[in-house]
């Protein structure tokens, strides 16, 4: 160390940078960092102790002039109330001073205008520009290897992948990261701007700045990549303790004994949790609205038992559907029963599944992988003949965070790619907001998540489902046949579009409704007709409901659907009470529609039968 302090004596020009008790050699900046003696008030006050000798400290800006040196006068004192005044007002003086030089430092920084920093090159600084210097080199994005991080918090490392040609952190691969926050990292690790220097008298004297080996400071390492003219270069960067006004650090560089001073953005990249760095998504990101058709499957699972499990329909899945029912379905649910999803509500639980994001990343590497055996000991192998795996999460994080029985189990399958989240029972924060804790299978994590974000876990069987009874084109219907106790209409359909014909064989002789009303018997036009098959699409499911047993219920009315690829659907409605009805497809049902609802189908019938205008939106 004594070397060092005589080369950079030497680089000072030989006693030039300070003045004959030190005081040029105190730039503001350090006076506000480590205080400092008001020497030119010592005689003022009538001291008669030496002024302590100033902290060695090397010059951050260079004297481009000379001032003259203001003449010391001593004031006598005459008594001492005189003197106790004088001090009094010195006192004041000294405060306001002391408290301009820490709120406002940039009016005395750099106050004179072709004032530049000093650079010593000889010990490995480099000049940035006419007004910056660093500690070390200039190291950009694209020449980082790797920063490795060790704090309060623990450790990490940050490193550039060739394969993806991406940065990615270790154990945290394939987790996204907040890309401003990685920016500020990369600024904080390679370019390590000089805001002041000293230079300590001793080692001891380091645990002031808290750089004494004995006080395990924090520490970044950067390394560059390694290429045809370089070989990698790597630089060590203590950092200490803050600042009285906490806007700066003193840091020190592996084998370099001085104690630089940084600026504070490093509290928030080289002295932060790594987990605050992080994007705790939970899912695979997808960008596009590739998701409203990319997506097969859907299923939750509450408490260990399926809730609901639906299907995405394929292209060809779809095509057939409308060639066969004139719909497009794009989702069907299929468990616990066969019905037609909403689409909207489906929509939805998309919007709200795909990109799921925690509000915080509060664990990584929770599961364990575990091979899996055969009975006989063997191997068991995956369809493509690999070792088959099964991931475990770890026992003291899911007793932690409630996750050992999940209360809900998200699955999706995306493209090619199976999403897994697990979820605890509803938490709540100091201010009464809900969350849940989740984790992740595809990221490896573990993170909190407002309940706002995840509404339709809370949702009924029936929010999931599409609510019209009948959802078909009335171009792919071949028949139409409405039976009651004591009535029975049997329509007949050919043609489509504008050629749309519908003949009723049951409960008139014959009766044809086709093309326009003729001017002398209206309402026989295939319009009327279209208006009552309006009405019978206007019937919705209500609620569930138990099924009655046989003896509870009595048949209302049936309506039985032939399309014209041969297939039929049957809708029952049996009495349930006086405002409901039971409804069954195909004799399978769970759903009650209203009563009035029911009655206004066979009332628009007869209607339609006796040449009347039907009017769908009508009261029932």
């Amino acid at each position: 160390m004594a070397d060092n302090e005589e080369k950079l004596e030497e680089l000072n020009g030989s006693g030039e940078a300070q003045t004959d008790n030190g005081d040029e050699a105190e730039s503001e900046l350090h006076g506000i960092l480590y205080g400092g003696e008001y020497s030119e008030y010592g005689e003022d006050l009538g001291a008669e102790e030496d002024e302590p000798a100033p902290k060695k400290k090397l010059k951050t800006f260079a004297d481009t002039g000379k001032e003259e040196a203001a003449e010391n006068k001593k004031i006598k004192t005459m008594t001492q109330k005189r003197v106790t005044i004088i001090s009094i007002v010195a006192a004041a003086v000294i405060a306001a001073v002391v408290l301009i030089l820490i709120f406002a430092p940039e009016i005395f920084k750099g106050a004179k205008a072709d004032e530049l920093p000093v650079a010593y090159e000889e010990l490995g600084e480099v000049r940035e520009g006419s007004r910056r210097v660093l500690i070390y080199e200039h190291i950009e994005r694209s020449r980082i290897q790797k920063i490795e991080v060790k704090n309060e918090h623990g450790s990490y490392t940050a490193y550039y992948n060739n394969e993806t040609e991406s940065f990615a952190f270790e154990g945290l691969e394939g987790t996204p990261y907040n890309e401003e926050l990685f920016a500020q990292l990369v600024v904080s690790s390679g370019y390590s701007i000089i805001y002041d220097r000293l230079m300590p008298g001793d080692r001891a004297e380091l645990s002031e700045y808290g750089l004494d080996p004995k006080d395990d400071p924090a520490y970044m390492i950067i390394t560059t990549r390694k290429t045809e003219d370089e070989d990698p270069v790597s630089y060590k960067l203590y950092i200490g303790k803050p600042s009285l006004t906490e806007n700066y650090y003193y840091c020190m560089l592996e084998g370099r004994d001085i104690v630089y001073v940084l600026e504070q953005s490093i509290k928030n990249t080289l002295l932060a949790d790594v987990r605050s760095l992080m994007t705790p998504i939970m899912t695979y990101p997808i960008t596009d609205n590739s998701y409203l058709t990319d997506v097969s499957e859907i299923q939750l699972a509450k408490d260990g038992k399926w809730f609901i499990r639906i299907h995405g329909q394929t292209e060809e899945e779809k095509g057939e559907a409308e060639s066969a029912f004139g719909v497009t379905i794009p989702f069907v649910v299929y468990d616990p029963f066969d019905y037609d999803a909403s689409a909207s509500r489906i929509t939805t639980v998309l919007g709200q599944i795909i990109n799921m994001t925690g509000a915080e990343l509060l664990e990584y590497n929770v599961y364990d992988v575990v091979k899996l055996y055969n009975e006989d000991g063997s191997p068991k192998l995956d369809e493509k003949g690999d070792q088959d795996y099964e991931y475990v999460l770890k026992e003291e994080f899911a007793k932690k965070y409630g996750l050992e029985n999940p209360a809900y189990d998200i699955y999706y399958r995306y493209r090619d790619m199976d999403m897994i989240v697990s979820l605890s029972e509803k938490q709540y924060d100091e201010n009464g907001t809900p969350y849940y804790y989740a984790v992740s299978l595809l990221y490896d994590i573990i993170t909190r998540i407002d309940a706002a974000k995840l509404t339709f876990l809370e949702w009924s069987l029936m929010d999931y489902l599409d609510k019209p009874v009948f959802n078909i084109h009335i171009d792919k219907l071949s028949e139409i046949e409405i039976k009651t106790a004591d009535k029975r209409f049997m329509f007949t359909l050919t043609g489509v579009n504008d050629d749309l014909v519908a003949v009723e064989n049951a409960y008139t002789t014959r009766t044809v409704f086709k093309g326009k009303d003729p001017a002398d018997k209206p309402n026989t036009g295939i319009k009327n007709f279209r208006k009552f098959y309006q009405t019978i699409l206007t019937i919705e499911r209500e609620d569930f409901v138990e099924e009655p047993s046989e003896d509870e219920r009595a048949l209302l009315c049936e309506i039985r659907l032939k399309f014209r690829n041969g297939e039929e659907r049957s809708y029952k409605f049996y009495s349930y009470s006086e405002r409901r009805c039971f409804m069954t497809i195909n004799d399978k049902g769970e759903f009650y529609v209203l009563r009035s609802m029911v009655k206004k189908i066979v009332d628009d019938a007869v209607r339609l039968m006796n040449f009347e205008t039907v009017d769908p939106n009508a009261e029932y």
